[in-house]
C-alpha cells in the first residue's frame, strides 16, 4: 500500500510540475505590444526614405489606426508620405469603423450581462436593426 501512496504522490507531483512548467512558458508567449504610431513618427518615417512597405509593416505591427481629415490627408501629402501608405491609412480606419459597427449591431458591446462596454466616445445605445447582423 506504501508503494501505491508512494507512485501516486509521484504522479500528482510530476502533474503539478508540468502545469506549472506550462503555465510559465504560456506567459512567455505573449510578447508585449508596440505602442501606436503617431502622425509626426508616420511623417519621419517618410522623410528618412523609409520605403511604403516598411511604414505600412510598422503601423500593422503596432494596430496603428489614425483617423484624419481631408486637410490632414493633404499635409501628410505635402510632407512627402508616399500615396500607398495614405491609403492604408484610410484602409484601416474605414476597416475599424466597419468592425465597431459590426459589434454595435450585433450588441456585443452592451450584451446580455457578457458583453464589454462601449468605447467612452460613442453613444449609451446600440444601432438599430435586426439581430444578430451577419455577414
Amino acid at each position: 500500500m506504501n508503494t501505491t501512496h508512494t507512485a501516486r504522490r509521484s504522479h500528482t507531483l510530476r502533474a503539478l510540475a508540468v502545469l506549472a512548467l506550462l503555465t510559465v512558458l504560456a506567459g512567455c508567449a505573449t510578447a508585449p505590444r508596440r505602442p501606436p504610431l503617431t502622425l509626426e513618427e508616420v511623417v519621419t518615417m517618410a522623410k528618412n526614405d523609409l520605403p511604403a512597405p516598411q511604414i505600412i509593416r510598422a503601423m500593422d505591427e503596432s494596430r496603428t489606426v489614425l483617423a484624419l481629415s481631408g486637410s490632414q490627408y493633404a499635409g501628410l501629402r505635402q510632407q512627402g508620405v508616399p500615396d500607398e501608405v495614405l491609403d492604408h491609412i484610410q484602409k484601416r480606419h474605414l476597416e475599424a469603423v466597419e468592425i465597431d459597427a459590426r459589434f454595435r449591431q450585433q450588441q456585443l458591446y452592451w450584451g446580455w450581462g457578457w458583453g464589454w462596454p462601449p468605447p467612452p466616445a460613442f453613444p449609451a445605445r446600440p444601432f438599430p436593426g435586426r439581430w444578430p447582423y451577419w455577414y
